[in-house]
């Protein structure tokens, strides 16, 4: 494997990359995309530069690379609702870097998961997509997330009732807190309601919420998509139920489509040696039974 570094452009600015070439590379090739935040191309506990040697001593080549704004690319912040010209020069890159390569798979966690489907159904190379723990927060998903899962569980935990018996806890804040949370979710879902009326066929995914938005382009992405939630993630959660309840994610077929898949105990950001490895195996193994060849 030859692992190196590379600067290439994107628009008016130069990005940096990290490429690992396998000395006998396949056809599909994978472009790691960082989440936004604090992150660049080394990711959480290391875990791109291990997934881009794993992937690579197994014939894979990986382009692992910093955004605009980020590591030590230059340029300014855009986020992850704007990282498509990122995106295809990064693309174009590894192509340029692996004369051999047909088509590559987006690898995405958190922001960048959701980044890689907002591009994915708009370039042809891209064959495939591996979506950890997407990112479809909005102020309603986030209140009904917390009152569903936080609150719930801990009333049901002894500790709790304990603190308060110790005086240990405020109740009365509490039950202020959760009662905001019950006005919010309600405001917002009178908001969401009238704005699903005015909603077209024809009106730019950009304009949409995040679920609505994430929704509607994996239904136009051709290719295969993975979708891997960690059970102690309330990220991963909000998404979660937004599929279970969503009228538009249940009458979008995805389904059916994607495969999906979750590690019960894992956190956000898989910071256990054993999550890590199972996430690396499970991308691993995804690639090998349906993009490579």
């Amino acid at each position: 494997m030859n692992e190196h570094a590379v600067v290439f452009p994107c628009e008016e600015d130069a990005l940096l990359g990290i490429v690992h070439a396998p000395d006998q590379a396949g056809t599909t090739g994978v472009v790691i995309i960082v989440a936004g935040g604090p992150q660049y191309r080394v990711g959480a506990h290391r875990q791109f530069v291990v997934l881009g040697r794993e992937l690579a001593r197994q014939g894979i080549p990986v382009l692992r690379f910093d955004h605009r704004g980020t590591g030590d690319s230059n340029g300014a912040f855009r986020g992850f609702l704007d990282m498509d010209a990122d995106i295809r020069s990064a693309i174009d890159t590894l192509f340029k870097q692996c004369g051999n390569l047909k088509r590559v798979m987006l690898w995405g966690e958190c922001e960048s998961a959701s980044a890689a489907a907002f591009y994915a159904y708009r370039d042809p190379r891209v064959a495939g997509i591996f979506m950890v723990n997407p990112w479809i927060r909005t102020e309603a998903g986030q209140a009904k997330t917390y009152l569903k899962h936080y609150y719930w569980n801990r009333l049901r935990d002894p500790r709790f009732w304990q603190k308060i018996r110790a005086g240990q806890f405020s109740l009365m804040r509490s039950l202020k807190a959760w009662l905001q949370l019950l006005r919010h979710v309600a405001q917002n879902a009178s908001k969401s309601n009238g704005d699903s009326k005015k909603t077209s066929d024809t009106e730019e995914l950009t304009a949409l919420p995040l679920p609505e938005r994430l929704t509607k382009s994996l239904q136009r992405f051709p290719g295969k998509t993975y979708i891997l939630t960690s059970g102690n993630d309330y990220i991963a959660q909000e998404f979660k139920d937004f599929t279970y309840s969503s009228a538009v994610w249940k009458s979008s077929g995805l389904q059916d489509k994607i495969f999906f898949n979750e590690m019960a105990d894992a956190d956000h950001t898989f910071s256990r040696t054993v999550w890590r490895t199972e996430l690396f195996e499970q991308t691993a193994q995804w690639l090998k039974d349906h993009l490579t060849g």
